[in-house]
């Protein structure tokens, strides 16, 4: 059987208050999830032709979430404070089964947790969007594709888990 996903149906994000209550952050353009990018080095020498940006194994740079608005509101107030910030974005693709010739869904879900480094309310423009945005540096990162937990990175624990296998399992325990 043959599942192609499609296209985002819909979503919706929401973050903790100042009381750690988790707040539908409504009235949305678009956010952009984080680009998990390795930790690089260049290593040259004899035995290799030229040279090789190898990742460091395990080490992940810096992840940045962006929430992107059309128009500022009262919400978004909550994303600009300073300390740690709850994420939960939960968005619906639509997938089509070439086996079966049928149009289904799938559910996304992704927990976050980081600190606001960027909030820009936009600009103030007769007859326009005010097109702010706000960008959040991310410690702790985990998605949930239809209940499956498929990806795991918590940076302060050690931990990255793809698909259930803990890729940072034997560096923890050889650190103690």
């Amino acid at each position: 059987m043959s599942k192609l996903t499609n296209k985002t149906i819909n979503y919706r994000l929401k973050a903790t208050d100042e009381n750690g209550v988790l707040q539908l952050i409504d009235d949305l353009a678009d956010v952009q999830l984080p680009s998990i990018e390795k930790i690089t080095d260049a290593i040259k020498g004899a035995g290799i032709m030229g040279e090789i940006d190898l990742p460091v194994y395990g080490q992940i740079g810096s992840m940045t979430f962006t929430v992107n608005n059309r128009a500022d509101n009262p919400k978004y107030a909550i994303l600009s404070r300073p300390g740690a910030i709850k994420f939960e974005v939960v968005w619906i693709n639509d997938v089509f089964d070439s086996t079966n010739i049928a149009i289904g869904t799938q559910q996304n879900k992704v927990f976050m947790i980081g600190f606001n480094k960027k909030y820009d309310p936009g600009k103030i423009e007769v007859g326009a969007a005010s097109d702010g945005s706000s960008e959040f540096e991310i410690i702790y990162y985990r998605k949930i594709v239809d209940g499956k937990e498929v990806l795991l990175i918590d940076k302060l624990n050690y931990k990255y888990v793809v698909n259930g296998k803990d890729y940072m399992n034997e560096i923890r325990a050889a650190l103690g």
